[in-house]
């Protein structure tokens, strides 16, 4: 072996001893350190809980990049709620007494119930009333949230059907929260005769292509930051997801949703009931 090679493998082993002794080192050293994560194990879980707006938040309030994952499950809880009570029974049997027609059925009515408890709205706008069936359920929210304020303008335009005839006395008597108007939704509009700002706006009047978006497009601006807008009956035609796409603004690089443009929290589907979350725009 040349002189150079045992002069390389010298090098080599004491580089590698070297190493060997820093490893060792910062070893000992880490080892001596106090478990930093431990407190963190010892913190108890915290609980999958589902999240829902607190009582004393209003709608402004809402950070823009609040978490709407927890809404899913407060819905779902609240209309699972809805689904096995006293309260839905004796809904289901007023309404096929009187004739189920054009009356919302009970999984949509539990979906807008859920919506209304989660939201907690104290003025809301409805199209399309009719007999109350959707009308009764939002009230059934309102008093569970103990919201004694809170106003439901419920629209109608049909002379001939007993408008709100499905409501509960106790509901409908409730510090004046159902006020009930006969007309269109139009010369509503045009008479000034609906609130500025609203919390909430459930269409279930005429369902066609046309008349839906023109009213998702009128009661939006209305709607507050955090305010919802429900649809019935949204499997009719493309108008409300034609609508939600307006509402929508995409990364031109990620091709994801652009959070500053796009002017709703969230958005989404269950049976025939259609909702978006609105977020203003800043």
């Amino acid at each position: 072996m040349t002189y150079a090679a045992r002069l390389l493998g010298t090098q080599r082993i004491a580089s590698v001893n070297a190493f060997r002794r820093h490893t060792n080192k910062h070893s000992h050293q880490f080892k001596a350190q106090p478990n930093i994560l431990a407190p963190m194990k010892r913190m108890p879980a915290l609980s999958r809980s589902w999240w829902r707006r607190p009582k004393d938040m209003k709608q402004s309030d809402l950070s823009p990049a609040a978490s709407y994952y927890g809404m899913w499950d407060a819905v779902a809880r609240f209309a699972a709620e809805i689904r096995a009570s006293d309260f839905m029974a004796e809904m289901v049997r007023r309404r096929d007494a009187f004739g189920s027609e054009g009356a919302m059925g009970a999984i949509d009515c539990a979906t807008l119930y859920g919506l209304t408890r989660w939201v907690r709205p104290t003025v809301i706008v409805e199209s399309g009333g009719y007999i109350g069936m959707s009308s009764a359920f939002i009230l059934k929210a309102l008093a569970d949230e103990k919201l004694a304020t809170a106003k439901l303008y419920s629209i109608e335009l049909s002379q001939e059907c007993d408008q709100g005839a499905l409501i509960p006395d106790e509901l409908r008597s409730a510090s004046g929260s159902f006020v009930p108007m006969r007309g269109k939704v139009e010369d509503f509009l045009k008479g000034d005769r609906l609130p500025s700002l609203i919390d909430m706006f459930l269409h279930d009047s005429s369902h066609s292509y046309r008349h839906m978006l023109w009213e998702f497009r009128q009661f939006w601006p209305r709607l507050r930051d955090g305010g919802l807008l429900v649809s019935h009956d949204v499997q009719m035609n493309a108008a409300f997801p034609e609508f939600v796409a307006k509402t929508y603004s995409h990364d031109k690089k990620t091709g994801r949703r652009d959070a500053q443009r796009t002017s709703h929290h969230e958005w989404g589907r269950w049976g025939y009931i259609g909702f978006a979350v609105k977020k203003a725009t800043r």
